[in-house]
């Protein structure tokens, strides 16, 4: 369970603040119960994928306690979670999970995409990382990490100022890592896909859609050459069914791939490398866009998506509703900094101040089967004499 202590010790100067925000997170937490724990078993996997916006920052991007308290009991109610917009700043991560998520939670993150330039402006990555909180008594971290980099030839191209095109790697480098829970084995690959631009004649959007198509052509070659050395493999050593030495190569690939629609190229690039999206849903908070996604290209004949779906996280904290209250009550004062009055403060919470808590994305989820039990013990009735 989350660590929710920092409600009764960290509003001491604000005991009104301090009932709103118990109140807020119990709130959360009945919502998080009836949209995931209530449509979902104990049993199975849990995974999400969550943009939490420039997570680590500071400035504008300095979480709260409040907003800590929020963001872990979020997490907390999943088994393993991708996180893009970890920033080269860890301390925030680190106090996540050492202070909010406690003991039973561990994490694995990637280097950051790139360094600022000599004139002070970040990368096309904007110095980002990207990380996966894993519960330790359900995941098991296999050991197995890497940051993928594309041979030559494999199909990003990036316009310069000039017009002259070149070949680029990815603006953020996607992150490859192997776990295990229950009897399922598989590799998980999380991105956050160049943006760029939204016009779809531009040229960026050109570079979004083939950074795309690469990592899931990458991906889905890398696994048909890891089902067939599995099969391999099991034919020296003597297996029954040799065949299914290619199961543990099952591929995930997750997270903010800036697609704008079921219908738009930057979906297709996706699914034409045979990678299946778990849900049909958008995930940006104005419900218009389907950014990020869980895509899944399984080797193994048990695996099954069981359920999936986004959680809005401010259907229960930080609401329109609420806007009054950080205000008037809370005394937030970055809500009245410039000299801003009550309803221009009010506005601000809304457009701004609470995507810099939380974030601008939605969280998406899925559901997958990991106890493979009963499938094997048919199989060994099916195969006796």
């Amino acid at each position: 369970m989350a660590k929710i202590h920092r409600v009764r010790w960290g509003f001491q100067d604000n005991r009104k603040h301090q009932k709103f925000v118990a109140e807020r997170l119990k709130g959360l937490k009945e919502g998080l119960k009836t949209d995931i724990h209530d449509k979902t078993s104990e049993h199975s996997l849990r995974l999400a994928t969550w943009n939490i916006m420039h997570f680590g920052n500071s400035g504008s991007y300095d979480r709260t306690d409040e907003s800590m308290l929020y963001i872990a009991e979020i997490i907390d109610h999943f088994d393993l979670v991708a996180v893009q917009e970890v920033n080269r700043n860890l301390k925030k991560l680190n106090e996540l999970v050492e202070k909010f998520l406690g003991d039973g939670w561990d994490y694995v993150v990637s280097d950051t995409s790139g360094k600022p330039t000599g004139d002070g402006k970040k990368d096309l990555g904007n110095d980002e990382r990207l990380a996966f909180l894993f519960r330790k008594e359900k995941v098991q971290f296999l050991k197995e990490v890497g940051e993928i980099v594309l041979p030559t030839g494999s199909g990003i191209n990036q316009v310069g100022d000039d017009g002259k095109v070149s070949e680029v790697q990815f603006a953020r480098t996607p992150f490859a890592v192997t776990f295990k829970a229950g009897w399922l084995e598989f590799k998980l690959v999380t991105v956050h896909i160049l943006y760029g631009d939204s016009s779809n004649s531009s040229a960026k959007m050109k570079q979004r859609q083939d950074e795309i198509g690469a990592i899931a052509k990458f991906l889905a070659d890398r696994q048909d050459y890891e089902r067939k050395q599995g099969v391999s493999v099991a034919k020296e050593d003597g297996w029954v069914k040799p065949e299914e030495g290619g199961w543990d190569a099952n591929y995930m690939l997750l997270g903010d791939f800036n697609i704008v629609s079921p219908q738009h190229k930057t979906m297709e690039r996706l699914v034409e490398n045979g990678f299946e999206p778990a849900t049909n849903t958008t995930t940006d908070l104005g419900d218009k866009h389907h950014y990020d996604q869980i895509a899944v290209k399984p080797a193994n004949p048990n695996f099954k998506v069981l359920n999936s779906d986004a959680f809005d996280m401010l259907d229960y904290v930080y609401r329109d509703e609420d806007a009054g209250h950080y205000v008037k009550t809370a005394k937030i004062k970055k809500l009245r900094d410039d000299g801003r009055t009550e309803k221009e403060a009010e506005t601000y919470f809304k457009r701004y101040y609470r995507r810099h808590q939380l974030s601008d994305h939605k969280l998406l989820w899925c559901e997958l089967a990991i106890d493979f039990s009963e499938e094997y013990l048919d199989a060994v009735i099916d195969d006796a004499p």
